[in-house]
């Protein structure tokens, strides 16, 4: 492992090791590892037959994720599009008896099911070619998430060693997540699910297995389908950050939502109708009492969202406020009540 390439060289200082020589050790590492986990030799072979050194692409990718460098215009403006509505539409015509049954065995309504398809891989159109195997690698090495992306390694790994998908199936985003429904592997491990009975979790080209793992995710992680998102408001004030942050008569967050301290204070909804927030036309919330968070975008801009325990939900396919609200404006777009 890295400690032990890291005393090597404190034991050699003369050696000057490259890059490409350091990688080659650390990997050797690995595969060690994978054959003292007992994974088959034919499983290992295929693994590890195209990883060569770091891919700089990838490793700058991950220091440069949308998420953290787009501003929240920028970010929703680029995902929340006329074509992903249009398409998203037709998407959920397409395939309506299909969601009919999917909503109907895990509770996650159809507009959020394809809004995370659309989002995550254009609805099953955007190429995915990269090696699994090798963008692991790459991040594994990397010392950012070193530790995270290893044991996704070696979840890849498992899902090769069970006799599917093939090694030639396993293609990924440069990140490691998988398929149209872009799984992790661990969670592909956790929660892919063969809806049609064919004996595969197939997410790379099965349209049923795709859309029902994306439900089961959410319904995983407390889905509630009498509930929306959230949705855009209006403040009565110009100073969002005092307002947001304002924790009187604050709630103890949902189970789902403890993990996402930077949400803020959850209230009443209905105390956040008695603080004078609206909606975005300007007429009251809702009537209902549940929790409720208030989230501001980009400073200055006026723009906030009032999101509920289901935001917490989307978070866990990404734990970033512009992902989460993507998903929830996008599915506005594609309800059809």
């Amino acid at each position: 492992m890295r400690k032990h390439l890291l005393l090597f060289l404190l034991i050699c200082p003369s050696m000057a090791f490259s890059q490409e020589s350091a990688f080659d050790i650390w990997l050797g590492e690995l595969r060690a590892e994978a054959v003292e986990r007992g994974f088959s030799e034919e499983a290992i072979q295929s693994a590890f037959s195209e990883i060569s050194a770091p891919v700089e692409r990838i490793v700058t990718n991950d220091r440069n994720q949308a998420e953290v460098v787009q501003t929240y215009d920028d970010y929703l403006t680029a995902r929340v599009s006329e074509w992903k509505e249009v398409n998203g539409k037709s998407r959920i015509e397409e395939n309506r008896a299909l969601l009919d049954e999917i909503e109907q065995a895990y509770g996650v309504q159809a507009r959020f099911i394809v809004s995370i398809w659309g989002m995550e891989t254009n609805f099953g159109t955007f190429p995915i070619r990269e090696s699994v195997f090798s963008s692991l690698a790459t991040l594994a090495y990397d010392r950012r998430r070193a530790d995270y992306f290893r044991a996704e390694f070696f979840s890849a790994l498992e899902i090769l060693d069970s006799g599917f998908p093939t090694y030639e199936q396993m293609k990924s985003s440069w990140a490691g997540a998988m398929g149209q429904s872009q799984f992790m592997p661990s969670n592909y491990l956790r929660y892919a699910v063969d809806f049609d009975g064919d004996g595969q979790r197939d997410i790379w080209n099965n349209e049923a297995d795709v859309l029902a793992s994306i439900a089961n995710y959410l319904s995983s992680f407390g889905w509630s389908d009498d509930e929306t998102w959230g949705r855009p408001v209006t403040l009565p004030t110009t100073n969002e950050g005092e307002f947001r942050d304002n924790n009187s008569a604050s709630l103890e967050p949902d189970q789902r939502c403890r993990s996402y301290r930077s949400i803020g204070p959850w209230k009443d909804l209905q105390q956040w109708q008695e603080l004078g927030v609206r909606r975005a036309d300007g007429s009251d919330l809702p009537g209902r009492s549940i929790p409720a968070a208030l989230i501001t975008a980009d400073a200055g801009d006026g723009e906030a969202y009032l999101v509920y325990r289901n935001f917490c939900s989307i978070m866990r396919f990404n734990p970033a406020f512009k992902y989460a609200l993507s998903i929830g404006l996008l599915s506005d777009l594609l309800d059809s009540n």
